[in-house]
């Protein structure tokens, strides 16, 4: 954030005392005096390090109580049951932000047709300032001298300007961009003490994080609390080890609440027309869509919050499946098809998921020969292990998959073939028994040839050809299931057949005879 008023250099000192390589060699040969990291001490009977350890101090830190307090005001909001939808919680917003910031007014400058800026909404006004005097300020001395430019600067999430009020204490005037420069929106926090902490960057930061996602999603304070992290993370880099922490804890929270719906799997036959297995889909319990929050918080996070997204989803997938197929009392045997689950490919180099799809098995939640992991294309494959870069990632992921295969009888699918990363390379070298083509695939031209391509591929390895499945099949897919079934698909997936459900089922009669007549049609 930039202040407009003051500067610093910075000067970097050199010491004359600096010890000398042969002071070094003298040290490193000096075999008198051992050195002993974290020696323990007697203590009566209580042992106990010398000297307590510490972290060393991250520039995000003092920034943690603030945060708090944002999100412990936002939540008594909701607790205390007050208008917070959208379109009537702006100054519940701006008055929680001013409460906080120990400020005397904020509010929102906007900008009308002709450029002109005007007040959207404010907060109310501390009872110990002047209020004319404070918008006269304002209008004058302030809003005159400082530029849109200098506000929308991409280098700052923020600048400020100090000035002095009525009693001659210099405070600052702080002005947060909120949207581009093409529909102008501003947050301005006036009256924060010159000597606050708040007074940089990463306040700015804070600020429009927490305003735009409250905006949206007020009714869920641990949601807001989220977004803040994760645009500091994106920001910064890396956040204080309390932050990260508290990260993967809303992340673990959120974990809870995710549930699974089913969607099916067809075989793609007139004479043989049957669902042939289902894929697990996890589903935010309040709208019913992907919970995509969780799946960018773990990409962004990184192997632990993926570890824990999929040994997470394995278990819930595998035990809703069980309770399903119980629930349509199809629970023999010989009524049970494959379940499809998703995992990240960095999960499955990792010892933890290895052993919690080993114990999912031995539960018989569901069988080895009922249980598929569908690898995403739209995800890179591991560059590292334990720290170390790999010379070869193909080979080192496909030699972890083999001892599922042969430890576990697990078998994988590829998903989202032909929309990731060198999807011909990783097919022909991963061998899977499943193989699910992209639905963008269907939209180029000629996507007939790509699926034929596929097929070839696949199935020059004859002692275990994939099956192919072609996803996103729906009534405004512009190839027909008579033509897919015509270049010699066998398996495809999409609302055509049933959109994904809390419950699995068999075919109904009306279903089985729209499916087979579509296969039978000719189209013009």
């Amino acid at each position: 954030m930039g202040d407009f008023d003051e500067g610093f250099d910075i000067v970097i000192a050199q010491t004359n005392n600096m010890t000398t390589q042969p002071e070094l060699e003298d040290i490193q040969n000096n075999n008198s005096q051992v050195i002993n990291l974290g020696k323990i001490k007697t203590s009566g009977d209580l042992y106990h390090l010398e000297a307590p350890i510490r972290q060393l101090r991250n520039f995000l830190e003092p920034y943690e109580f603030f945060i708090k307090s944002l999100i412990q005001q936002l939540t008594n909001l909701v607790q205390d049951k007050l208008n917070i939808n959208p379109a009537g919680n702006t100054q519940h917003i701006l008055n929680i932000i001013r409460q906080t910031s120990d400020a005397d007014l904020v509010f929102i400058l906007g900008s009308d047709s002709q450029d002109k800026l005007y007040i959207q909404s404010h907060s109310n006004v501390s009872q110990f300032i002047d209020h004319n005097f404070y918008f006269n300020t304002f209008n004058s001395h302030i809003l005159p001298t400082v530029s849109q430019v200098a506000i929308f600067n991409p280098a700052y999430h923020g600048i400020y300007r100090l000035h002095e009020d009525i009693n001659g204490e210099r405070k600052a005037f702080v002005f947060v961009p909120l949207k581009g420069l093409l529909k102008v929106e501003v947050l301005v926090v006036c009256g924060i003490p010159q000597d606050s902490y708040l007074l940089g960057d990463i306040y700015g930061r804070i600020l429009s994080s927490f305003y735009l996602a409250a905006q949206k999603l007020a009714h869920n304070p641990d949601l807001v609390e989220a977004a803040i992290l994760d645009d500091l993370k994106k920001d910064f880099g890396f956040v204080a080890a309390h932050l990260y922490e508290r990260r993967f804890r809303l992340f673990c929270d959120r974990l809870q609440r995710m549930i699974v719906y089913f969607e099916p799997v067809l075989h793609l036959d007139a004479d043989e027309l049957f669902i042939s297995s289902w894929e697990a889909l996890a589903r935010d319990p309040d709208t019913l869509t992907a919970p995509v929050d969780l799946f960018q918080a773990a990409e962004m996070w990184g192997t632990r919050f993926i570890i824990e997204l999929d040994q997470y989803f394995l278990r819930t997938a595998t035990f809703s499946y069980q309770a399903a197929r119980k629930k349509s009392k199809q629970n023999r045997s010989k009524d049970i098809v494959p379940l499809s689950v998703n995992v990240y490919p960095e999960s499955l180099i990792r010892t933890a998921y290895f052993e919690t799809v080993r114990q999912v098995l031995q539960e018989k939640t569901i069988t080895s020969r009922n249980l598929i992991l569908e690898i995403s294309e739209k995800t890179e494959l591991p560059q590292f292990n334990e720290g170390v870069q790999l010379k070869s990632p193909l080979t080192f992921f496909k030699n972890k998959l083999l001892e599922y295969v042969s430890q576990l009888q697990i078998r994988f699918a590829i998903d989202d073939f032909g929309a990731g990363y060198a999807s011909v390379s990783r097919l022909a070298g991963l061998n899977p028994s499943h193989v699910k083509i992209d639905r963008n695939i269907l939209y180029h031209q000629p996507c007939d040839v790509i699926i034929r391509f596929v097929h070839e591929l696949v199935g020059a390895n004859n002692l275990n050809p994939s099956n192919v499945i072609v996803e996103g099949i729906d009534e405004t897919t512009p190839i027909s299931l008579h033509r897919l079934h015509e270049i010699g698909v066998k398996y495809i997936q999409g609302h055509i057949v049933g959109k994904p459900s809390p419950e699995i089922y068999r075919l109904s009669k009306e279903k089985y005879d729209d499916l087979r007549r579509l296969i039978l049609e000719k189209p013009y």
